[in-house]
């Protein structure tokens, strides 16, 4: 646990679960079910007439035993911290419950409604102060950030599957011993998908300066330097489709001015940084698989820490790192992996976009991978797509939108070998001094 700045970290920490906990309390007095991660503690109440507070103590030691039989040698002792901060959850829940208590129960169905809609706000508002400020997690999240531990499965999807079944398991409690859906209803599925829609609101609207107070800086960013007028470093990044010999004029292009090529090379440096296993960056590093299913995940889940964060996107950001590493140290050619946008605003890059006839690239790729050329402008096609798909989701720019490049080049118009020389010749155009 890291104890910098403790002394604001700690404080936001208990307000943020305390204010947690108002949420909880008000989602109860709305009567329309809690959300998913509070309904076992609640169901506990419904069925066997537990006050909550106590129940959710219960609930957060049973949720550390699990980690243990998941974990075993790789449980860590700080983990049994989350027992005492489960303890002061409940008498935090107990203590707002018994303040709602004062207040009527409400018949109308529009009030009812928005007591839960502010409950889902003030929920938000909660884990925006106590999850960044870093210092144990809840029983929930620690046993959730187990099970991604054990399955390699991203936390978000993790969450997701864990909601469902505390709903699924509450739900069928409640019907079999009370006859009644008790600590589920509408208001569980209102606060599993708009807790983690408004906290994404409220973070980007104010993390910043939550971050500032936390005095919290990028843990893995490298800062962009201001390149040296005198001794710049120059950079040349192509972007292409697949199948257009992108590849191909790039390494000529390095070759001929002398630079340092990085394509393949790219990734031994990234499995020297992160730890990922060369087959899965190659995988994962240029495509974005479902992207409507990964936007979702990533809405239901909410922003994350970096431990976290989901692998496709630590992949992009260890990747950005290393380009933005390897363009401040040496002059350089670099393909693909949106290095034109993750350098734009380095001074001293001249960035290119290679395309050609999709029927062009379906005969390369088939004489290349023996493929029939049907199958060939099919994979043509799935991989540009993938390409495009991977560009939209991190930069929010069009892939091959002739605004975010300064050549767009046609290779089967040109051939490699002349486009090369048309891209090294207006290279030296825009950087003169450039010798």
């Amino acid at each position: 646990m890291n104890l910098k700045n403790m002394k604001i970290r700690l404080p936001m920490y208990f307000i943020g679960l305390f204010i947690m906990t108002i949420g909880i309390a008000l989602s109860v007095k709305s009567n329309l079910g809690v959300s998913p991660v509070s309904s076992i503690p609640y169901t506990m109440t419904c069925i066997w007439g537990i006050e909550m507070g106590k129940a959710t103590i219960i609930f957060h030691i049973v949720l550390v035993f699990i980690q243990f039989l998941l974990l075993r040698k790789n449980f860590k002792l700080i983990t049994l911290l989350q027992i005492p901060v489960g303890v002061i959850f409940g008498y935090f829940t107990t203590f707002c419950n018994y303040l709602a208590s004062f207040f009527p129960t409400p018949d109308n169905l529009i009030v009812r409604i928005l007591m839960v809609l502010a409950s889902s706000v003030i929920v938000a508002v909660g884990i925006f102060l106590y999850l960044p400020a870093d210092v144990i997690p809840l029983a929930g999240e620690g046993v959730m950030s187990a099970v991604s531990q054990v399955t390699k499965i991203e936390f978000s999807k993790i969450k997701m599957g864990f909601d469902i079944t505390m709903v699924v398991v509450s739900a069928a409690a409640c019907l079999i011993m009370i006859h009644s859906l008790g600590s589920v209803g509408a208001g569980t599925v209102i606060a599993a998908f708009l807790v983690g829609f408004i906290l994404g609101i409220i973070n980007k609207a104010f993390g910043k300066y939550r971050d500032k107070l936390l005095k919290k800086t990028p843990s893995v960013q490298v800062d962009e330097k201001t390149d040296d007028e005198q001794n710049p470093t120059y950079v040349i990044t192509v972007s292409r489709e697949y199948g257009s010999g992108g590849r191909q004029i790039a390494k000529a292009l390095a070759e001929s001015l002398g630079f340092k090529y990085y394509d393949n090379e790219l990734i031994k440096l990234v499995v020297e940084k992160s730890g990922y296993s060369p087959d899965f960056i190659e995988k994962n590093e240029q495509t974005i698989k479902n992207p409507l299913l990964h936007d979702f995940f990533a809405w239901y889940g909410g922003p994350l820490d970096t431990a976290n964060m989901p692998n496709v996107e630590s992949l992009f950001n260890r990747e950005k790192n290393v380009i933005k590493t390897i363009s401040q140290n040496e002059s350089c050619v670099i393909v693909g992996r949106l290095a034109n946008e993750i350098l734009k605003n380095k001074k001293h890059t001249f960035n290119v976009f290679v395309s050609a006839d999709e029927n062009t690239e379906a005969e390369r790729i088939s004489e290349r991978d023996n493929l029939s050329v049907n199958d060939a402008l099919k994979k043509v096609r799935k991989v540009n797509r993938e390409r495009a798909d991977h560009c939209k989701y991190f930069t929010s720019s069009e892939w091959g939108n002739a605004d975010n490049y300064d050549l767009c080049i046609k290779s089967d118009t040109f051939g490699c070998d002349e486009s090369t020389k048309i891209i090294e010749e207006l290279f030296r155009k825009k950087f003169p001094k450039f010798k």
